[in-house]
């Protein structure tokens, strides 16, 4: 693997977006970590998105969030752990200290597959939940999915 040695366009940070995603078996017993850093980054790709299109930041904003309602969650998670309680009403009643939380559940993570190979390493990690202002709740492995699809599609 290479040596990453700066971030420094939206291709780059989505590379970053991929990279955390993939280091949650690194993360194990404190998945809840895993969920905000990549909430975080994944929200955070907007802002650069915006300024690389020379785009409205509001109207980006909300372009995408039609585009891809998880990334609207991603913003919850973000603004909610940056700030506890969010009073802006297009954000409330998001509650970061309840909308998020580990499970008791194991989700499993294939690693190491080869095709054709009947031998699979299958990770197991605490599977967390996460609970967005309207009371939808979401696995947030399947949420960040989307949203890498999401950002793939968007930026090729």
């Amino acid at each position: 693997m290479s040596q990453i040695r700066s971030i420094n366009d939206v291709k780059s940070l989505f590379q970053k977006l991929v990279r955390s995603f993939e280091r949650r078996t690194q993360y194990g017993e404190s998945q809840v970590d895993w969920v905000f850093d990549v909430a975080v980054t994944a929200w955070h790709i907007v802002d650069w998105y915006a300024k690389e299109a020379n785009e409205d930041i509001g109207t980006t904003k909300q372009r995408v969030k039609k585009a891809c309602p998880e990334l609207a969650v991603c913003e919850q998670i973000c603004n909610g752990a940056k700030h506890l309680t969010l009073t802006d009403p297009k954000l409330s009643p998001f509650d970061i200290t309840t909308g998020v939380h580990q499970t008791d559940d194991l989700k499993g993570i294939v690693m190491n597959v080869t095709p054709g190979d009947t031998n699979v390493d299958i990770v197991l990690t605490p599977l967390v939940m996460v609970t967005d202002r309207s009371g939808t709740q979401w696995e947030a492995i399947e949420l960040f999915r989307k949203v890498i699809a999401f950002w793939q599609h968007e930026l090729h």
